[in-house]
């Protein structure tokens, strides 16, 4: 009896260490729609604004446009860009196809991120006033700017955690140098210290930890690809080719960021790093580079771009496997992704 209870104790445990052994990571990936939003040149040389979702194309406008920035909330698509009418710009997005203006037209604008945080929408961006542009977003389509306009600046992406909003961009100081910068409910936090050339183009938010992604030119007149955790900059390339940071995206303890670096062969190549080592995607043998990156369960999705036969494809990666979205016959350009479990 005392041998049979020991033996069970034993296959007990036994199943308890491979359960135990068994990460998320481990478990199988659900079945997941993938939106990518975009630009394609139509034949006669207009840039159209687009997204596609599972592969299939869904135009936004009918003269020129871009999309940059995607983000799916229950049944409804958000895409946030802009479109060009005549001489008029406006920044906009668009809610299942249909366009939503954020600016008058008055003046050049862009928007460059879209977040649904409960029934609020925010989208980050920029206007130019009378002589500069201004970083600023807008939340359910009031505005509210980051920037004076008394220097350049430009707001590139935005998060929100609870009450607070977070965007990310860069401002111009005295010395007419470019600082990586982001703003909490408006209030700016430096990134950089303005001796060199830096930029934040991407944000998130985990927890009380705040996540920069970008770049800064060194001494060597070379991008750095990095990103910031609470202000404290993460260098993910060696500055001895030139490199750039363009998202980020924190899941569980594992940061991951999107970007390209350029190989020996000078040319362009699109990567994402976790936790600060690289994963190629593109061969290095055409330009290529990765504008956006999200992750479900254990696999990873990123958006972009590569050249072939001097054509831009969009296209996007499910784990270094790449999935054309255009057929190479015009230029395109892939900039935002979202994944949603079905």
């Amino acid at each position: 009896m005392k041998n049979s209870l020991i033996k069970i104790a034993l296959i007990t445990f036994s199943i308890i260490m491979v359960m135990s052994a068994c990460s998320k990571d481990d478990e199988p990936s659900k079945p997941v729609d993938i939106y990518v939003a975009g630009s394609e040149y139509n034949a006669s040389n207009i840039q159209i604004a687009k997204y596609w979702k599972n592969g299939s194309v869904v135009n936004l406008t009918e003269g020129p446009g871009q999309a940059r920035a995607i983000t799916v909330s229950g049944t409804d698509v958000y895409v946030a860009g802009f479109e060009i009418n005549g001489i008029k710009r406006f920044a906009k997005y668009w809610k299942n196809g249909t366009a939503v203006n954020l600016t008058d037209g008055s003046k050049w604008a862009d928007a460059r991120d879209i977040v649904i945080s409960g029934t609020d929408l925010y989208v980050a961006g920029t206007e130019v006033n009378i002589s500069n542009p201004v970083a600023k977003y807008w939340k359910n389509n009031t505005a509210v700017n980051l920037t004076d306009g008394s220097k350049i600046a430009e707001a590139r992406a935005i998060a929100v955690s609870g009450s607070d909003v977070y965007v990310a961009g860069y401002e111009y100081n005295v010395s007419n140098v470019q600082v990586a910068k982001y703003w909490k409910n408006g209030t700016a936090i430096s990134l950089t210290d303005g001796s060199k050339v830096a930029e934040a183009r991407a944000i998130a938010v985990s927890g009380s930890d705040v996540y920069v992604a970008g770049y800064e030119i060194n001494g060597s007149n070379k991008t750095v690809a990095k990103y910031w955790k609470n202000g404290s900059a993460v260098s993910l390339t060696d500055g001895s080719k030139l490199a750039q940071a363009f998202a980020i995206v924190v899941s569980g303890s594992d940061v991951y960021v999107a970007g390209s670096e350029y190989n020996s062969s000078n040319e362009s190549v699109a990567k994402y790093w976790k936790n600060g080592t690289s994963v190629t995607l593109s061969d290095g043998t055409d330009d290529a580079l990765a504008f956006a990156i999200a992750v479900s369960g254990s696999d990873v999705y990123a958006a972009g771009k590569q050249f072939i036969s001097n054509k831009a494809v969009a296209k996007y990666w499910k784990n270094s496997t790449d999935i054309s979205l255009t057929d190479g016959s015009n230029d395109c350009d892939a900039y935002g992704i979202f994944v949603k479990i079905k």
